[in-house]
């Protein structure tokens, strides 16, 4: 947690490391990234995407969290269709504040490239947008960490463009138990580290706390399964980002009790 700090503090007390990467004009889109709707879980995906539109129309949220299941199954609103594996932490993180859990279960980058580019982030300014994706592109669709970091990229420009006053903080890929995905994941995530800016994008590895003795594997003892965090997997995460949402936004109030908030 003190080189998250401190790294936190570098970033944000040096504005002369702020690039223009984000600030361009709208650039094409790598050829591997396909924004388009998905019914790969069980949950209705399309419904999902409607909650979110309309609760964030109605609460304009302090926070977004946008993710695939890990986030979705962590807890928040809307609900009504995930497990909620780690209410209790999410509470804690996020305190009195107004947020929504904009995780969609399966979702590849694509999936969310196309949710926000149809409506999610309409007409709302979160302080801080936390982005969590792409362990379903390597994971699953068997994307090449630079194929993912590029389109994770382009994500992050999309958001920016949707809501440029927000700061923007990018989580890298937790860590899976397959072992064959460590490298990938390293390797895309050294990637993901070079598009904070000091400005308005900010990058950190909070998954280096689930990690086992060996420095590749999440401790069993911290996960549900291969890739998702059980409760206890997201009171570390929800420690790692509390301290992290405190050096980015001077009005976090979270990361001190489970009250019900918006």
């Amino acid at each position: 947690m003190n080189s998250l700090l401190y790294t936190f503090t570098a970033l944000l007390g040096a504005a002369c490391l702020a690039l223009p990467a984000f600030s361009a004009p709208a650039a094409a889109l790598p050829a591997t990234l396909k924004p388009e709707p998905h019914q790969r879980d069980p949950y209705d995906w399309n419904a999902r995407h409607e909650a979110v539109k309309k609760r964030n129309r109605a609460v304009k949220p302090e926070y977004v969290m946008i993710g695939d299941s890990i986030t979705h199954y962590w807890g928040g609103e809307p609900s009504g269709d995930s497990n909620k594996r780690g209410e209790a932490s999410w509470e804690k993180l996020f305190g009195p504040h107004a947020v929504t859990n904009m995780g969609f279960g399966f979702d590849y980058v694509d999936n969310a490239y196309y949710r926000v580019q149809n409506g999610e982030l309409a007409g709302i300014s979160p302080r801080v947008i936390i982005i969590l994706l792409g362990t379903n592109n390597l994971g699953h669709r068997k994307d090449a960490p630079q194929a993912c970091a590029d389109n994770i990229k382009a994500f992050v420009r999309l958001v920016h463009q949707k809501c440029p006053s927000s700061k923007i903080l990018l989580l890298g890929i937790l860590p899976r138990k397959e072992k064959n995905l460590a490298e990938p994941v390293k390797q895309t995530n050294k990637l993901l580290a070079k598009l904070q800016n000091g400005k308005n994008v900010f990058f950190a590895d909070p998954g280096k706390a689930l990690l086992s003795a060996d420095g590749v594997s999440p401790r069993n003892e911290l996960m549900k399964d291969v890739v998702h965090p059980n409760a206890k997997g997201y009171e570390v995460l929800e420690k790692e980002l509390a301290v992290l949402l405190k050096k980015l936004d001077a009005k976090y109030r979270g990361g001190k009790s489970a009250g019900k908030h918006s």
